[in-house]
């Protein structure tokens, strides 16, 4: 699969842990405003390069949905390849920490 396809899988799958979200009563919207305004890619190397966690990601690890993160996706085998290893590296640490 191409890098363009690759990262459009990447989107898609985000959008649909935002869907899976609001099924479970959590609306991620400034979540979903950012991936609309940066792009997936842009946008989880943004997040994941931030120092803090994200409210977002707390509340989907309390919900029992550690899967649905951000972080969780990129950790993906086919998403795998769209990171560096140091972003991997810190989407790991995250998700020790949830």
């Amino acid at each position: 699969m191409n890098t363009n396809n690759l990262e459009s899988e990447f989107s898609s799958r985000l959008r649909d842990s935002i869907r899976q979200s609001h099924d479970l009563g959590y609306h991620p919207t400034r979540f979903e405003q950012m991936l609309n305004d940066q792009g997936a890619l842009g946008l989880a190397r943004k997040l994941i390069k931030s120092g803090e966690i994200q409210d977002g990601f707390k509340t989907v690890v309390k919900l029992g949905r550690k899967d649905l993160t951000m972080e969780s996706i990129m950790l993906e085998p086919q998403f795998k390849s769209l990171f560096s290893a140091g972003e991997l590296e810190a989407a790991t640490w995250r998700l020790s920490q949830a």
